[in-house]
């Protein structure tokens, strides 16, 4: 909007609607409500971005993930223990996965992982969602799952409010559950609607970060080609 806004005065009447962010004054509400609201701009979404970091005594995994209600996504996922990486794409029933060397010998260990690597080549492996080998990463893409989980029952057990803050520049308002050992803090925005922008937890041997953006902006579209990909049917 800033590159339009001096274009002429007479304008100016056309970009009323689009005001800088406003305080929804969602950090006077107790910490209960920060919670809820925050959680529920998450189950209501019909696409995101997550960012997830997972650290615990194998290792650190990572998701970064942008997924819809559909089942739709484009990613990559870093599991523990220096395993390597892989990217993912699903467009409906269709999945597309690459993985690095590192992750086929982890997957496939000994010659049968090198052989595999030999034959794909740096390309996609295409397969459908029901093949019990790309299944796993398929159940990843399914946003609606992800929100039932995590998103419709918040943990509000003796919330606690926290300070403003910041998440990657949003202004931000924090509050923290507690049952026992484990903790979970919850960031949620501060202008604008309350989205809930991070969410930290810790329990017995693990603790996690999840960062949430693109609320709404739908997934890419656009799927790897024939030319790009080898069919995992060749490969079994």
């Amino acid at each position: 909007m800033s590159g339009f806004a001096g274009v002429a005065l007479g304008v100016g009447a056309l970009l009323v609607g689009f005001a800088a962010p406003y305080g929804n004054g969602i950090e006077d509400d107790p910490p209960r409500v920060i919670i809820e609201k925050g959680t529920q701009t998450l189950a209501k979404a019909k696409s995101v971005r997550m960012l997830a970091k997972v650290v615990e005594v194998s290792g650190t995994t990572t998701l970064d993930l942008h997924f819809d209600v559909d089942g739709n996504c484009t990613g990559s996922v870093t599991p523990p223990g220096n395993a390597g990486r892989a990217e993912i794409v699903k467009r409906g029933q269709d999945v597309w996965l690459k993985p690095d060397a590192k992750f086929l010998q982890a997957q496939m260990p000994g010659p049968a992982g090198q052989d595999a690597a030999e034959v794909i080549n740096g390309r996609w492996i295409h397969g459908s969602a029901g093949n019990p080998m790309l299944g796993d990463f398929a159940e990843v893409c399914d946003l609606s799952a992800f929100q039932k989980q995590y998103a419709s029952k918040p943990r509000t057990a003796n919330a606690e409010k926290g300070g403003k803050t910041e998440v990657d520049g949003k202004p931000a308002i924090t509050a923290t559950s507690r049952t026992g050992a484990e903790s979970t803090t919850y960031y949620v925005a501060t202008e604008g609607t309350p989205y809930l922008l991070q969410v930290e937890g810790r329990k017995a041997g693990q603790q996690g970060k999840a960062t949430f953006t693109e609320y709404d902006k739908p997934v890419p579209a656009k799927t790897p080609s024939k030319a790009e990909s080898v069919e995992l049917s060749n490969l079994q």
